[in-house]
């Protein structure tokens, strides 16, 4: 006979009071910031890497971080416990400042599932942008992770677009900086291709859309990372990223460097540092005599700015010309020169390709641009048409016409035909265009021009040699510095010694435009 079903109710589980909360909160924050135990932070530090909490540490103000998604962990129908956590899932994210200011930051973590891309890593990395970009604040990845988590995005349907978008969306609203201290393949890969400003480690970093085993699959083809997409193809074959470093901690004080020359965000200015006068730099003597004779014009930038501020952009790609960052009495500056010591300093595709990302880089923070400018022309032959020189050019030359900011624009020594254009050539609303003493300027250089003009004459005289030189003799003297500023296509001639000068009255004119807080830079049109 079954007994009667008691309706008394039993007693309850007992209450935990706060310290028991407390400590098993401790117990589950200790679990998470353990990362992916002892074993593999040694292995990390082997290889000469900081953790991912290591670098967020170095990176920002001491004290500043704030995480968010601790407790996260990997997407499972089970309900977690402290032994089944995967810690933050792989991925630490939150704000914290650098310099005073707040920053987003999202870090990879390689030693929990080799901080691949799974359910809740991507969702906390969405979360990252979305929150960036609402609050207006500069978003820098930590990227060491190994691509898609197949265990989880095998058979997962179409795969969504949302988060490359959302990175898209969030560019030009506050800089995104990728810094790439491991191999990362597929979403890693692209993430650190969708940031303004791309770092990557020497010998440990690696960008591709599929690792070497993928590539064998696929292909059949064995390669190493460094072969597939180590630091040296991307920073000076693909130009993909920007700097290479040696470590990380040269990285994560790149990053802290680079966001000094940019506002917060495109609805503020850029802020003034310290001013410094200049390297002491000889300009009167820089320019050798020799025409064709090159010069460094990384020392005639030294002479021009404030000393040790000069930040290279992409320093070992399309190195025909230079792109970076420096300050002119403490306020940040964009600098495009051509370099006399690569190719002349001729345009070629690749160049055009890296002073155009600059100049629209430039553009959405509102940082001044000059010009220092000596370019013999857009590169010319098959090799230069197979690779869409006049496109490239003209995409430059687009992004100008958007770019909202001062310009100056000083020409050194040549000034000849669209290169001489796309280099902020005159009519490009600048707030000053000077030549120096040594300028040289043409639609055309004057042998080419007139070897092609003169044609049948040259060919028809007694001495066809003699007749070109006569010709050219006939040219020569316009175009020189005194032709130009008569027909006001330069402000006025100046002595090199005069450049820092007048590059600083024009910068403060300029900033007379100031009277009202920036807003986001607009684009239209088709880019060619």
């Amino acid at each position: 006979m079954n007994k009667p079903v008691s309706l008394t109710p039993s007693a309850p589980p007992a209450a935990s009071t706060m310290a028991d909360l407390i400590a098993e909160h401790s117990t589950w924050t200790q679990k998470a910031l353990s990362m992916g135990g002892e074993e593999r932070i040694a292995k990390q530090h082997a290889l000469g890497k900081l953790t991912v909490r290591e670098r967020i540490d170095y990176l920002l103000d001491p004290g500043s971080f704030q995480e968010y998604g601790r407790f996260t962990s990997h997407y499972t129908s089970d309900i977690p416990t402290v032994d089944t956590l995967t810690p933050a899932d792989g991925v630490v994210m939150g704000f914290g400042l650098i310099n005073g200011r707040h920053v987003c930051v999202v870090g990879e973590d390689f030693t929990v599932k080799g901080g691949s891309h799974g359910v809740i890593n991507a969702r906390k990395k969405l979360h990252a942008i979305q929150m960036a970009r609402r609050e207006r604040v500069p978003l820098i990845w930590l990227l060491d992770g190994a691509g898609a988590r197949g265990q989880e995005l095998m058979n997962d349907g179409l795969p969504d677009v949302t988060h490359f978008l959302e990175q898209a969306r969030l560019s030009g609203v506050a800089p995104q900086i990728g810094l790439v201290l491991g191999p990362c393949a597929g979403d890693s890969a692209l993430v650190a291709a969708g940031s303004e400003f791309v770092v990557m480690r020497k010998g440990n970093a690696m960008l591709a859309a599929g690792g070497p085993p993928v590539v064998k699959a696929a292909t059949g083809i064995d390669v190493s990372k460094e072969d597939l997409g180590g630091s040296s193809i991307h920073t000076r074959i693909s130009g993909v990223a920007d700097n290479e470093v040696e470590t990380d901690e040269a990285a994560l004080a790149l990053a802290r460097d680079f966001l000094s020359y940019l506002p917060q965000n495109a609805w503020c200015w850029p802020e003034r540092g310290p001013a410094k006068p200049p390297h002491a730099v000889d300009l009167d003597t820089i320019v050798p005599a020799q025409k064709r004779r090159a010069y460094d014009m990384k020392t005639l930038i030294r002479g021009v700015v404030d000393a040790d501020s000069f930040l290279e952009i992409k320093p070992e790609y399309a190195k025909m010309i230079l792109t970076g960052f420096a300050r002119m009495d403490g306020h940040p500056v964009g600098v495009i020169a051509n370099q006399p010591m690569v190719h002349a300093g001729a345009i070629t595709a690749a160049a055009a390709k890296k002073a155009q990302h600059f100049v629209e880089l430039c553009s959405a923070y509102h940082v001044p641009l000059v010009f220092l400018e000596d370019v013999p022309g857009v590169m010319t032959g098959p090799q230069a048409e197979k690779e869409g020189t006049l496109r490239a050019g003209l995409a430059l030359v687009n992004a100008l016409a958007w770019a909202d900011v001062p310009k100056v624009t000083i020409v050194i020594r040549k000034a000849f035909g669209f290169a001489a254009c796309a280099m902020a050539g005159w009519g490009g609303e600048q707030s000053y265009v000077g030549a120096w003493l040594t300028a040289d300027f043409a639609s055309l250089p004057v042998s080419g021009g007139v070897a092609a003009a003169f044609k049948r004459e040259i060919e028809a005289a007694p001495d066809p040699v003699q007749a070109q030189r006569e010709i050219e003799a006939r040219f020569s003297g316009g175009t020189g510095p005194y032709n130009a500023a008569a027909r006001f296509t330069v402000h006025d001639i100046i002595a090199p010694s005069e450049t820092r000068g007048r590059i600083l009255h024009a910068l403060s004119l300029a900033r007379c435009r100031r009277t009202a807080a920036p807003v986001p830079v607009a684009k239209y049109g088709v880019a060619p």
